[in-house]
């Protein structure tokens, strides 16, 4: 399978239908590489939820879909909503496949969230937040 499969993300009916059958079908670790294009892609929401939403279950996500996951949770210009998927996401890679990830992400994730943690958020991400730092506490023993 191509690394990235999706193609022109502007035509995104047919992008989605694409990252439901290789989700389904368990494929979506073959094709990390466009995954984290569409997560970067700004233009169409739909996709990024979707993506959130579905790559969790991959065992071993590469470095660059964790640190893009962990930038959407960072990123301040995006609404909440995503944001929280994101920490979502992020704590399902980490209970699934935690050994896999290099020193420097667990490092990456331990100043991000502590970052964020000290400053001032709404309830239902800083809640987010709480509970991804937990997970990362478990899983890295964060201090």
């Amino acid at each position: 399978m191509q690394p990235d499969p999706f193609g022109n993300l502007r035509d995104w009916g047919p992008v989605l239908e694409l990252i439901c059958k290789l989700s389904d079908e368990s494929k979506l670790s073959e094709c990390q590489p466009g995954l984290t294009r569409v997560l970067r892609y700004r233009d169409n929401w739909r996709l990024r939820e979707e993506v959130l939403n579905r790559i969790g279950k991959i065992n071993k996500p590469d470095t660059t879909l964790v640190l893009q996951v962990l930038d959407i949770i960072s990123d301040e210009n995006l609404y909440y909503e995503v944001r929280i998927l994101a920490c979502d996401t992020l704590m399902e890679f980490m209970k699934n496949g935690a050994n896999t990830f290099e020193n420097q992400v667990k490092k990456e994730i331990r100043q991000t969230v502590g970052n964020l943690q000290s400053s001032q958020h709404p309830p239902l991400f800083e809640q987010a937040l709480k509970k991804l730092y937990s997970v990362a506490h478990e899983k890295f023993s964060i201090v």
